[in-house]
């Protein structure tokens, strides 16, 4: 979200409102959950929060907003928990693959889906020929907690097709 633009064309947050962020919407995306033995049994259930009220905030904020229109070049991880694999995001992708131009609160909602705390995140894209291609999504921390390994080979393979 530090690299989505505002109506002016500006940061829509700079690192020093990201505490606020958190302070005001903490108590709703993680509000206080059940103890004793029926929170213990929902909690083997499933997600142990709804992410309703994260999906709420993340998709007003970042509107129709697509990964090709970041400020900066990005990379995010996420997990495909139906393939099987890892799906990751980038400027670079976005602008070479349409299907991988998802909007921006997709990809984020998706990336912060840690499994035993929020759910899954499924959407659907199109690819240039007009198919749909569907994303079943979880937090990008299980396949990279730190992606820039992934970064540095985005970097190279744009710098060797000379788009940077």
């Amino acid at each position: 979200m530090l690299t989505a633009p505002n109506a002016e064309g500006r940061p829509l947050f700079a690192a020093k409102d990201i505490n606020k962020f958190y302070l005001e919407h903490c108590p709703n995306i993680f509000p206080a959950v059940c103890k004793g033995p029926l929170g213990w049994l929902k909690s083997m259930m499933g997600p142990k929060y709804s992410g309703h009220h994260l999906h709420k905030v993340v998709k007003e904020l970042l509107g129709d907003t697509r990964v090709n229109e970041t400020l900066k070049n990005i990379v995010i991880p996420t997990f495909d928990i139906k393939l099987l694999q890892p799906t990751i995001f980038s400027t670079y992708d976005a602008m070479r693959d349409v299907s991988k131009n998802a909007l921006l609160s997709d990809v984020c909602i998706s990336t912060s889906a840690a499994p035993t705390y929020l759910p899954g995140h499924h959407f659907e894209t199109k690819d240039k020929d007009g198919k749909t291609r569907a994303f079943n999504l979880i937090d990008g921390g299980v396949v990279a907690n730190n992606p820039v390994t992934h970064a540095n080979t985005l970097t190279r393979q744009a710098s060797l097709m000379g788009a940077c």
